[in-house]
């Protein structure tokens, strides 16, 4: 069993890659949870332990990360704080992914992309991150922005979100793989909706949370599904550990999540170069080194 209603305390060690890791790679899904000073919404899925902003940057040292991209769990709603907080500590290596409301003045919007938000998360799994009329709603202004729409969604409904998606004015970001299961096939419906999105229109992967889709993260079905999905939009796939992997029943190492990555690639550089380094510097807006 994956989920949990209490998440575990995140390790204070982690086990270095095997593979060198390039200059200015990017750990692209991560949350931060304050020590204190949050409020969970109504109807929160899980409680947080504690995985405070220095702890963040701690674990990016530890697997050679230079930079991280800090999403707003699904617990907060709009309270955003922890994220610009984490930000604001590092401005040079961290961006964020925040919750918003449609009804959010455009003088706030711009406030959060001078803070160093890239994207609008909306979670249409859990509750607590918007939802389908949000996305929509908010669109036009994202793209306005540059941010993406950025999307946690059982990815057995694509088929039917499939038209909606497609409309969007904006760029798109798949959480998790679509959290589609190791078992779905790669001919499955889920799985070409996925790819369709994919193919045809400005929409990005994360290659996370494999953990979460099978008993072992290294399963080769995923390895498949990552390789796939490669191979359609190389330049649109980028890697997060999801860390603190809240709602989790065991804990994870990020350090062996990235050499799973590694293995799903065969540890070739110019891959893992493009997934860890150029990918995410386009899609979240950091300086070109």
């Amino acid at each position: 069993m994956l989920n949990a209603t209490h998440s575990l305390a995140p390790p204070t060690r982690h086990e270095r890659p095997r593979f060198a890791m390039p200059a200015l790679a990017c750990d692209a899904h991560t949350h931060v949870i304050p020590e204190s000073g949050w409020t969970l919404v109504p109807g929160a899925n899980y409680t947080p332990a504690p995985a405070p902003a220095p702890m963040h940057l701690r674990m990016l040292d530890a697997l050679g990360l230079d930079r991280g991209v800090v999403v707003q769990p699904s617990i907060f709603g709009t309270d955003n704080r922890a994220v610009v907080e984490a930000i604001a500590g590092a401005p040079h290596r961290l961006r964020g992914v925040a919750v918003v409301d449609p009804t959010i003045g455009d003088d706030d919007l711009q406030a959060l992309h001078a803070q160093g938000v890239r994207g609008a998360r909306f979670n249409v799994m859990l509750g607590g991150g918007g939802g389908l009329r949000s996305m929509t709603a908010l669109g036009p202004r994202l793209a306005a922005l540059g941010w993406h729409a950025e999307i946690l969604v059982d990815g057995q409904r694509l088929p039917e979100l499939s038209r909606t998606l497609f409309d969007l004015p904006c760029r798109l970001v798949i959480d998790h793989m679509a959290s589609l299961r190791a078992e779905v096939e790669l001919d499955a419906a889920p799985v070409r909706a996925l790819r369709r999105l994919v193919g045809e229109r400005d929409t990005w992967v994360k290659l996370s949370g494999a953990y979460r889709l099978a008993d072992a993260a290294g399963d080769p079905r995923l390895a498949r599904r990552g390789r796939t999905l490669l191979a359609d939009a190389p330049e649109r796939m980028v890697w997060g550990s999801d860390w603190p992997h809240v709602a989790c029943a065991f804990m994870p190492d990020a350090g062996r999540l990235l050499d799973v990555l590694a293995d799903w690639f065969d540890a070739d550089a110019a891959t893992l170069q493009r997934v860890l380094v150029d990918n995410p510097a386009r899609l979240f807006d950091f300086p070109i080194a």
